[in-house]
């Protein structure tokens, strides 16, 4: 290496310590002006700490001396008192402290710390209702946790869906921590059942009434026998109104109590589909097109306008695509306007996912996401949401 080349790096390596150098004394310039903003902010907030006890150390010593002297006060208390009470104090000002003014005073004082000491326990009383709160909202929190792991457990899980020979996909959106909304599936044989309920409520009581229905349904299918579907909502009628005593006593079972409910039975050899509704429908995709299996308009349970249940039944073909839902979805505020979803555009929105002929797990994840947008930050939840697609 000779000199000129030696020469250059060596001021290239100087010139990058200078400017590295310079670097760290403007941030250590800046962080000093930083810290020294909070230094100066603190001292400033002592002395004025400071200046207000001394004026306060003075006043309660006045207020002493003049306690002690029941007589006419000195000179100098005179002198004090007028320099304590008028900080813009005139000279020429005669002040003087009566025994009438302390026992006023006094009894200001009194009034004072009596108030003081009633917003004090006031305050502890409050603080005591507050901790008592926090304390049993989170003891019921982890009831309802606790409940939603039952409720969970009750719902068929994937070792039952794994034998499901449909591709399906489940969207399930409870708006409080358990759900009134609920699923059920069972394979009995050559026949599959599928369930798609909405309990009267949502969260607790919403859960105990979804508890009920599963029992309901499990009771019905538990000796694998198939029945068709309208005489299933029928049998279940007849056991919710059981269990509410219901003995024509309209009083004792009001007429909200109950659950909307659709079931679907399929063949799975002839793809024959028996259908029927308590209030929710069925759609059907085939070829582009909306096919709608309607509800009766009735709820399994008690009902001033109570008819029976009816059914329909259809052929299904390879590719359609089924979708039972609650009105959950439908029913969700959102949007610029703050308005329902509407069923309309419930059907623009499985029809428009429907066309892109896309697995079902993607059909889920493109309802959760258009519900998210429509929803936003403004609005919340107002209702348990549940949509179950299954593609022949």
């Amino acid at each position: 290496m000779n000199f000129d080349t030696l020469h250059i790096a060596l001021s290239a390596s100087t010139l990058f310590f200078i400017i590295l150098s310079t670097i760290f004394l403007v941030k250590y310039l800046k962080s000093g002006k930083k810290y020294k903003k909070q230094i100066d902010k603190v001292k400033k907030n002592l002395e004025k700490e400071i200046a207000y006890l001394q004026k306060e150390i003075e006043r309660q010593n006045f207020l002493i001396n003049q306690l002690k002297n029941k007589n006419t006060p000195t000179k100098n208390t005179l002198k004090a008192s007028k320099n304590i009470a008028s900080p813009q104090n005139n000279d020429n000002a005669d002040t003087k402290v009566k025994p009438v003014d302390n026992q006023r005073f006094e009894d200001k004082n009194k009034k004072l710390w009596e108030l003081s000491l009633a917003l004090h326990k006031e305050k502890e009383k409050i603080d005591r209702v507050k901790k008592e709160i926090e304390f049993r909202h989170n003891e019921v929190t982890k009831s309802i946790t606790y409940a939603q792991r039952i409720q969970k457990a009750l719902l068929p899980g994937e070792e039952t869906f794994k034998d499901c020979r449909y591709e399906h996909f489940i969207f399930w959106s409870p708006r409080d921590i358990v759900s009134g909304d609920f699923y059920w599936l069972k394979q009995i044989g050559d026949y599959t059942a599928i369930v798609v309920a909405d309990c009267t409520g949502h969260g607790v009581p919403g859960a105990f009434m979804s508890v009920l229905g599963i029992s309901f349904l499990n009771d019905i299918f538990g000796r694998d026998k198939i029945y068709p579907a309208k005489e299933v909502l029928e049998k279940m009628r007849l056991m919710m109104k059981n269990s509410f005593h219901y003995n024509g006593n309209t009083k004792k079972f009001k007429s909200s109590d109950g659950i909307d409910m659709a079931l679907a039975i399929i063949n799975n050899k002839t793809l024959e589909l028996d259908f029927s509704g308590a209030n929710n429908p069925l759609y059907i995709i085939r070829n582009n097109e909306l096919i709608i299996l309607k509800a009766t308009r009735n709820p399994i349970g008690n009902y001033p306008f109570e008819k029976p249940f009816e059914s329909e039944q259809i052929n299904l073909q390879k590719g359609d695509r089924l979708y039972m839902f609650s009105d959950g979805f439908i029913d969700q505020f959102g949007g610029k306007k703050g308005r329902k979803f509407l069923k309309k555009n419930f059907q623009r929105l499985l029809l428009h996912i429907a066309k892109e002929d896309l697995p079902m797990e993607e059909e889920k994840d493109i309802l959760s996401i258009a519900l998210h947008e429509w929803i936003g930050k403004k609005y919340k939840q107002v209702d348990d949401i549940l949509v179950l697609g299954m593609k022949i």
